[in-house]
């Protein structure tokens, strides 16, 4: 088994280990893609607890061996973020090692066979729509609502297509340009540049006054967008959406808070949710394939992550192929 592990931050290493005894109930798969989220930079970065560790906390892969009877050699599976302890839940590459590496070792209980028609890098997006479906039950989003988005990350562009699919009317912010066309290509009525005009007069303009029932806010990428609060109505709610903290500090209205009665949540994971996104994208109620970025290769890890590190693209998904 050969690995990328962040052994310092700024710093992915080549390991190389035997593999160990397949133990009962898990299978070992050969990975085919993982996902380079928020998480892994922040590891990559040394902004998380745990190094060294093998980052990617999503991944895919074909059963190469398996103990397990309801797992058959050469099945497409989807690894789960996560491993569910004692202790509590571990984040794969933040808390415990990750998925980037040729082939992984896992219990039955973190892998999920994947139906036909979903492509290879659209099941690395599972985690993200299983996060939008936590969001999205926490906010509580009813038909007709507003839910004002701020920035076109993943995330959000995910978060959007289930407003719209729930009937509810997604409000995108963000100054660039082209994401915003790419919010409208998927759907999006109404797109709002900050750099061109004022966002509060703008959102009440498109609500004819009566603001914003909902905001959700991918914390990793816009940590200051705690001032879009101002874009709420009174009982209004907020999510707050973070994975592995490129961001360390954000700011909120406190007093806007309090004197419109604001709920605010924070979404970390998409845990309880992975079937039901699974299920959103075989059925194609979301579509993931216009977010999915270049395609690097294994061997290329450590020209990868510094390359994302210095100029990360909120909105397209950094994809691993072995």
């Amino acid at each position: 088994m050969r690995s990328w592990i962040v052994s310092k931050p700024g710093e992915l290493t080549s390991a190389v280990a035997e593999d160990a005894a397949l133990p009962q109930d898990a299978a070992r798969v050969r990975l085919a893609r993982a996902a380079i989220g928020a998480s892994d930079i922040a590891a990559f970065e040394g902004k998380t607890g745990k190094l060294p560790v093998i980052p990617c906390r999503i991944a895919m892969g074909l059963v190469g061996e398996s103990n397990d009877i309801t797992l058959k050699i050469g099945q497409r599976v989807m690894l789960s973020p996560y491993r569910h302890t004692e202790k509590g839940t571990l984040v794969k590459g933040v808390d415990c090692d990750g998925y980037l590496s040729d082939f992984v070792t896992c219990p039955q209980s973190e892998i999920y066979v994947m139906p036909e028609g979903i492509s290879d890098e659209s099941i690395i997006f599972v985690e993200d729509i299983a996060r939008a479906v936590n969001a999205l039950e926490k906010l509580d989003i009813s038909k007709t609502q507003y839910i004002l988005l701020s920035g076109c990350t993943v995330l959000n562009f995910i978060v959007a297509q289930l407003a719209i699919y729930y009937q509810a009317i997604p409000i995108v912010v963000d100054r660039r340009r082209e994401m915003l066309e790419l919010a409208e290509d998927m759907g999006v009525y109404f797109t709002v540049d900050p750099g061109e005009e004022d966002v509060f007069d703008k959102v009440k303009e498109l609500t004819s006054g009566a603001m914003c029932d909902c905001l959700v806010v991918d914390a990793d990428f816009f940590p200051d967008a705690g001032r879009l609060l101002s874009c709420l109505k009174t009982g209004g709610k907020a999510a707050f959406c973070g994975t592995g903290s490129l961001s360390t500090k954000a700011s909120a209205p406190i007093a806007e808070i309090v004197s419109k009665h604001l709920e605010v949540f924070g979404v970390q994971t998409g845990d309880g949710e992975l079937e039901t996104a699974i299920n959103m994208l075989a059925t194609e109620i979301v579509k993931v394939d216009k977010l999915i970025g270049r395609l690097d290769e294994f061997k290329d890890a450590p020209e990868v992550f510094a390359r994302i590190a210095s100029d990360p693209i909120p909105g397209i998904k950094s994809v691993i192929r072995f």
